[in-house]
């Protein structure tokens, strides 16, 4: 019998770790999709989202990605954002509570530490349970950072998930899960910004806010 999942926000980062009005009829019926499938369709993006874990602080992530390049929080205390700018072969290391940072040249190796894809694994949390009998269609259809969502929901042992799934990409846009029995984990994952297309290095992360020094060669 599976029990309420205990997802910490490490696993929630995978990897490291309310726009969206590129298709206003948010075409689609609402049908969960694969990481693969998900990952196919999203090349140019920005995503952020907000994660809270009962008794943490909340986390607020962030990822955008181009063909010129890419930005991705990388630490679990969410202030540290990674922008890597292939085209202008810099990378930044930017503090995003201090609004400062480091920038040094960019290096096609460092790719083979940061993989490609989206990092948010909450992204895909629908998937662990697609072949789950507990794992139900509702007839409700809301909204999520400005985009349709056909709502889901999974029974476990001591509680309840309720999934907010995009009608078009099919990836999942809020999560919620309830405990229905004590000590068991509350946890609520909504995205807030959900752009696909229109992305450039010039407008994932907006450098002028920081004060910007050249990271110390080693």
């Amino acid at each position: 019998m599976k029990t309420v999942l205990k997802i910490s926000i490490l696993a929630l980062l995978s990897n490291f770790g309310a726009f969206a009005n590129d298709n206003p009829a948010n075409a689609g019926d609402g049908t969960p999709k694969t990481r693969q499938e998900i990952e196919a369709a999203l090349t140019n993006y920005r995503i952020s989202c907000v994660i809270e874990n009962e008794g943490k602080p909340a986390f607020h992530f962030f990822q955008a990605s181009c063909e010129q390049g890419w930005a991705a929080t990388i630490t679990t205390d969410d202030k540290d954002l990674l922008a890597v700018n292939k085209a202008g072969k810099k990378v930044y290391m930017l503090d995003r509570n201090a609004k400062k940072g480091e920038w040094g040249p960019y290096v096609p190796e460092m790719e083979d530490y940061y993989k490609g894809g989206i990092y948010l694994a909450f992204f895909f949390i629908h998937t662990s349970y697609f072949n789950d009998s507990k794992f139900k269609r509702t007839d409700k259809i809301e909204t999520v950072a400005g985009r349709k969502a056909t709502v889901y929901t999974c029974e476990f042992a001591d509680g309840v998930g309720t999934f907010w799934i995009d009608n078009e990409y099919g990836c999942t846009l809020k999560y919620v899960q309830v405990a229905t029995q004590s000590g068991a984990y509350n946890i609520h994952a909504e995205v807030t910004e959900f752009k696909v297309g229109g992305v450039t290095v010039a407008n994932m992360v907006n450098l002028s806010e920081y004060k910007l020094t050249k990271a110390k060669e080693n």
